[in-house]
């Protein structure tokens, strides 16, 4: 009875004294308002001070827990720690090299490569000792990485005397590729000079030395720039677009000429459309540059078409020889779904090329008989 009328707390002098008893559901009670005003301080928006040290205090655990002083930049102390992320060091090739006095020979042996990615499905070494050997020699790697288990593969290289070997650089480059076996990948590559080295005959030293990154960016450049000459070199070059078999009779009486299209061999499809395209020609009659008739022959599929269609073309009156007639043949391509183009053309007559002025000048000196001839169709 002494202990239970007796205060639960100590009372302070600047409270009222209250007498409660020291039972279980008094410490229940006392737990809960406890554990309230813990989580009405997490629910509250704080701010100044107390945000700043308990932000700090957070980010800096295991630290010396120390009251921030008032104007201290404690945020700095936020952004340097969420910024601090560790730099990957660069791989690091490990290898041994041993002059040989009797076969004047230098071996390199790859030990391992240590600190590469475990992403690539081989890894290989491309070793090269200019001017005496500039042409590289490789050695490959089943595993993901390099292990010291390749010490029995080794690079021989023949130098002759210690004396040509100091005017030497080794340069060992790391190639990887990926899981496919199709891309590769430069990991680095390690230059070293041969004159700062103490070479002994017969003795062995080893070496460790860290990957320098390649110029990649410098070697795609060059080889975008030597796609882009070859695209260049394309275009510059004429496409081979087939032949057209003509034949022509100058029929002096009637003045006029008989013109007949045989047939088309190789001719180039220009829509990737699959299908057959059809193709058709247009015949003109040009005087000084002018259209004074038209023909046209009916269509015929496939890259190898066969017309043999026959037209008559009424000359004007006048020397055929000094007059300026031109026959012009337009290859036409219909495409599927959508409107004819044309594949090209071939000219026959004066002032054009030398195949199509050798068979105009054929045709006007026979007379009456045919005369016919492959003609390349131009773009």
């Amino acid at each position: 009875m002494r202990r239970l009328s007796t205060p639960a707390v100590p009372c302070s002098s600047n409270k009222p004294q209250t007498h409660g008893r020291a039972s279980l559901p008094s410490l229940t009670k006392l737990s809960l308002v406890s554990k309230s005003r813990r989580a009405m301080g997490r629910r509250s928006t704080v701010s100044g001070e107390s945000f700043l040290y308990s932000e700090s205090s957070r980010l800096t655990a295991g630290t010396a827990r120390a009251p921030t002083q008032q104007g201290e930049p404690c945020l700095s102390q936020y952004g340097s720690n969420s910024l601090s992320i560790p730099s990957k060091p660069a791989p690091l090739l490990h290898f041994s090299l041993l002059f040989s006095s009797t076969y004047g020979t230098l071996v390199v042996n790859i030990l391992g490569l240590f600190g590469a990615s475990r992403r690539r499905s081989g890894v290989f070494v491309r070793a090269s000792l200019p001017p005496l050997c500039p042409s590289p020699q490789q050695i490959s790697s089943r595993r993901r990485s390099l292990s010291p288990d390749l010490h029995r593969h080794s690079f021989v290289l023949q130098v002759g005397s210690v004396e040509e070997l100091r005017t030497c650089t080794l340069r060992l480059a790391v190639y990887s590729k990926d899981f496919s076996g199709l891309r590769e990948a430069a990991l680095g590559v390690v230059d070293l000079s041969c004159e700062q080295i103490d070479w002994e005959p017969d003795t062995t030293i080893t070496f460790t030395r860290q990957l320098n990154p390649t110029k990649s960016k410098l070697k795609k450049s060059v080889s975008s720039q030597e796609t882009l000459d070859h695209r260049k070199s394309l275009v510059c070059e004429p496409r081979v677009l087939g032949q057209l078999f003509i034949l022509l009779q100058y029929q002096t009486l009637a003045q006029r000429v008989k013109v007949m299209v045989r047939k088309a061999e190789s001719l180039t499809k220009l829509t990737r459309i699959p299908g057959t395209p059809d193709h058709y020609v247009v015949i003109n009659l040009r005087q000084g540059g002018k259209v004074i008739s038209t023909k046209e022959t009916k269509g015929a599929s496939g890259p190898n078409p066969v017309w043999n269609a026959p037209f008559l073309f009424d000359l004007p009156p006048g020397d055929i020889i000094q007059l300026p007639l031109v026959l012009e043949f337009i290859v036409m391509q219909g495409r599927l779904y959508t409107k004819s183009t044309v594949l090209g053309r071939v000219l026959i007559g004066n002032n054009v090329s030398e195949a199509g002025q050798g068979h105009w000048k054929e045709m006007c000196s026979r007379g009456q008989i045919e005369t016919a001839r492959w003609h390349s169709i131009q773009d």
